[in-house]
């Protein structure tokens, strides 16, 4: 059986209100713990650490640094929700992201969850996130 509109709108609603409180132990309880994440943004926010070169983070604790260096650099980051599709396995949701560098009104984003299933909800087991 596939992922329903319902845990689809849950597992969305979850994730926003983690990501727009800056929690970042309630961001990552939204991903499992062998999580593989793509952003445009890896390099951005991994070269300060020395690991720019990487194309995608795996794993929690890799996970956690470059969202907490991504929070640290944006303390005015937002997420206003746009749009969620529902796939059998996976979500797509789009919302405008607004930090120091976006222009008025937010840059159009998009992310793409592959989730997998644990007793407590839905984790994203793969992530791609796109911008602008």
């Amino acid at each position: 059986m596939g992922l329903t509109r319902e845990e689809a709108r849950s597992f969305a609603a979850r994730w926003f209100a983690a990501f727009n409180s800056h929690d970042i132990d309630a961001i990552l309880a939204c991903y499992d713990p062998a999580i593989e994440h793509s952003s445009p943004f890896i390099k951005r926010y991994n070269d300060a650490v020395g690991r720019g070169d990487e194309p995608s983070i795996r794993g929690l604790g890799d996970l956690r640094g470059y969202f907490q260096r991504a929070l640290d650099r944006n303390p005015t980051l937002r997420f206003d929700p746009e749009h969620l599709a529902t796939g059998i396995e996976s979500v797509i949701l789009t919302y405008r992201r607004h930090s120091h560098d976006t222009p008025p009104g937010g840059e159009l984003s998009a992310e793409v969850f592959f989730l997998a299933w644990h007793e407590t909800g839905h984790r994203i087991a793969r992530s791609v996130s796109h911008y602008g």
